[in-house]
């Protein structure tokens, strides 16, 4: 029996938008504590790198988590991880609007 595929309209749907959501939020904080904590290092420099790649593998893990016996109730979903890294580099962008205007 082939397994059933969800529609791409599926990746807009509202648990997509607070997905979306939250990880830009994730993203936008964790850039801007990076970026006031370390002042002219190395770190200050890759802040993006790191960020960016926290945010894609806790996006990652929670899906794969969810997909586990470890976590009842709750499906793994392409589209939710998707919808996870989409708003990392929301976050990303938006973090780049507003360090020009700050």
């Amino acid at each position: 029996m082939i397994p059933e595929v969800p529609a791409f309209l599926d990746l807009f749907s509202p648990d997509k938008l607070v997905h979306l959501f939250l990880f830009a939020v994730l993203v936008l904080l964790l850039l801007r504590g990076l970026r006031k904590q370390f002042h002219e290092t190395i770190s200050r420099r890759f802040a993006v790198a790191i960020v960016l790649n926290i945010g894609v593998f806790l996006g990652g893990m929670t899906e794969l988590l969810q997909g586990t016996a470890l976590v009842t109730g709750r499906q793994c979903s392409v589209y939710d991880f998707i919808a996870n890294v989409a708003g990392c580099f929301l976050g990303w962008g938006f973090f780049i609007i507003r360090k020009r205007k700050w």
